[in-house]
């Protein structure tokens, strides 16, 4: 079969609208769904895939977090493409824990989306359900223009992507994330795609590397003391409160994460790769009895790590900075996730495609996202890491605008032709 690349094209790009791209983003970015409470948007993906025909299956630890899975099925003999984005959002939750992290609780932009002047505005539109939205309709478009696809094409949405991890009392299925997400997907979901592409922000730049990352506790002991009977020291890290201890720690953590940070960034093929470092929380004592002090105080760092790196590198090196602050304190690993980079042999032809389709969108050329996109982690990880090359390419990471979504669409629709067009042979 001869593939007329630009008659099809031409075919499908006509049925990518504006009017039906900004219903489907407005309505599904309107449903909110902060990690941990997906079942909603869930519920909403399934219904749409159902009803346009993509015969979509829920895939899922449970019936309150679970992926859809959809496919447009291919004749066969072709080479077959994934989609993927995540459907849990940053902010707040709903939780009484929200009012320690955030200061405006009520803005709409965590809450709901909407347009104005011809920009997106809303959390659940820039992460992640905008590029949702977009290769959603561009497989609509794609099936309505009866285009005689060889391979199949799979569209999928995720919980789980946004890295909330159980730890400590904060356990259970709410707190889990890649094990309910795109990992058990690519486990249960019978997913067989030569390519993946993880449709999110990246200022349409891309990646085919991502960080791994490694969690760690430092607890630092102390003694809690009655506030009457309490003797302080400017010797911060001889104090007996374990709360005035951390703050001998903090400068010298901070010290070594900008150390860290510049010593360990590599330049791969695949993307730049800036591993940073965060105290992300902190916990000692209790509010509600803060007469006697506490007898420990805990730190909680994010560390992101180098693809093969392991964390036991990391956690040397905290140790030493823990002895070299004089404080007493127990360094521990809670999380690990390994990050990944695409094979570049299997990898460059996909790539090659996304560049020729980029350029016949955007009439430019695709460059390589800038390095705070390939220090994250993104659900392409999990692809590679399964032996699907796969990259991150997509829209603008903040307030992208109706004509660059539809552009998305587009070029995630020239992406679908150009592989699932493509025989294997």
């Amino acid at each position: 079969m001869t593939y007329d690349r630009t008659y099809w094209r031409d075919e499908v790009f006509k049925r990518i609208t504006e009017e039906e791209l900004t219903k489907l983003i407005l309505e599904l970015c309107n449903i909110p769904s902060p990690y941990g409470f997906e079942k909603e948007a869930g519920d909403y993906v399934y219904n749409w895939m159902k009803h346009e025909g993509f015969a979509p299956r829920r895939v899922g630890l449970s019936e309150e977090r679970f992926n859809v899975v959809g496919k447009l099925k291919g004749a066969g003999g072709g080479k077959s493409l994934l989609y993927s984005s995540h459907l849990d959002t940053a902010g707040p939750s709903g939780s009484s824990l929200d009012s320690w992290m955030y200061r405006d609780l009520e803005n709409p932009f965590w809450h709901s989306a909407w347009l104005e002047n011809g920009i997106f505005y809303g959390q659940g539109v820039e992460n992640d359900k905008g590029p949702m939205a977009c290769f959603l309709l561009a497989a609509k478009a794609i099936k309505e223009a009866g285009v005689p696809l060889l391979g199949d094409l799979y569209l999928t949405a995720c919980p789980g992507e946004m890295g909330q991890e159980p730890v400590d009392e904060f356990s259970g299925l709410s707190y889990v994330s890649k094990e309910t997400g795109a990992e058990y997907m690519m486990v249960h979901g019978g997913i067989m795609a030569d390519y993946g592409v993880a449709a999110e922000g990246t200022d349409f730049g891309i990646s085919w590397v991502e960080a791994g990352k490694a969690f760690f506790k430092i607890t630092i002991q102390g003694k809690g003391i009655y506030t009457p009977v309490i003797r302080h020291t400017t010797q911060l890290n001889e104090h007996l409160n374990p709360i005035v201890k951390a703050a001998a720690l903090i400068p010298n953590l901070t010290k070594w994460a900008m150390e860290y940070e510049e010593k360990y960034t590599r330049v791969y093929r695949g993307g730049t790769i800036i591993p940073k470092v965060q105290i992300g929380a902190i916990k000692g004592g209790h509010p509600h009895f803060i007469i006697g002090g506490s007898d420990t105080c805990t730190l909680y760092l994010d560390c992101r790590i180098l693809p093969g790196m392991v964390p036991a590198e990391v956690a040397e090196q905290l140790r030493s900075v823990v002895v070299d602050s004089g404080v007493e304190a127990e360094v521990e690993l809670f999380l690990f996730r390994q990050g990944y980079e695409a094979d570049f042999r299997q990898v460059t032809p996909f790539v090659d495609i996304i560049k020729e389709s980029h350029q016949g969108v955007f009439a430019n050329e695709l460059k390589m996202s800038a390095p705070v996109f390939s220090s994250m982690w993104r659900d392409h990880s999990v692809f590679n890491e399964y032996g699907v090359p796969s990259v991150t390419y997509g829209p603008s990471r903040q307030t992208p605008s109706l004509v660059e979504l539809m552009r998305c669409a587009q070029s995630y629709a020239s992406i679908a032709l150009d592989v699932c067009m493509q025989s294997r042979g």
